[in-house]
């Protein structure tokens, strides 16, 4: 199967700079975006190391792994990838004071044949198009997430809310990141 990445980003209606970071390696068919958290320190920096820490790692353990690994093989290497961006994104803010408290969510996706393994971390999401219907296909990590599973909120009332940008995971911001991670036919 042939894959073409395309990205576009955009710094939207509130910030003044713009932290998302987009990375594609074609020949190992990885994909990555990463936006760093607004309204905290170097949010782009943040983005921009995580894109490039896991792009270029998983490209080269693909290299290494031969043609069509095992799905949990590229699983647990997209799972030391991100740990390891995850220690260098915390210990660039804790060595700089420029940087403290930064980080970034992530959706990283690896394609092979006819499946992809997706991670994300965060509120950053990864939809799916087909047949002309368009549906998410990851579950945001935040706050407003956590209330409308618990039932405590609708979706119409967490679509309303004011806290919609309370992430409850994010790269760069604790010692261990918990990543999701599935798989889907492509």
């Amino acid at each position: 199967m042939t894959y073409e990445f395309f990205a576009q980003t955009d710094r939207g209606r509130v910030r003044a700079n713009n932290e998302d970071a987009v990375a594609v390696d074609r020949e190992a068919q990885v994909a990555v975006l990463a936006d760093g958290m607004g309204g905290y320190n170097a949010g782009e920096i943040a983005s921009g190391m995580a894109i490039t820490y896991i792009c270029t790692e998983m490209g080269r353990w693909l290299a290494q792994a031969g043609t069509t690994p095992p799905a949990t093989d590229v699983r647990r290497a997209l799972e030391l990838c991100v740990e390891n961006a995850n220690h260098a994104i915390l210990g660039a803010s804790l060595s700089n004071p420029q940087y403290s408290g930064m980080g970034t969510t992530l959706v990283v996706g690896v394609f092979q044949c006819d499946r992809l393994i997706l991670g994300h971390i965060g509120d950053s999401r990864c939809y799916r198009l087909r047949a002309g219907v368009l549906q998410q296909i990851t579950r945001d990590h935040s706050w407003l997430q956590e209330q409308v599973d618990a039932g405590i909120l609708t979706r119409e009332q967490a679509a309303a809310s004011s806290n919609r940008n309370l992430v409850t995971r994010a790269l760069g911001v604790e010692p261990h990141v918990q990543m999701e991670v599935n798989e889907f036919q492509v």
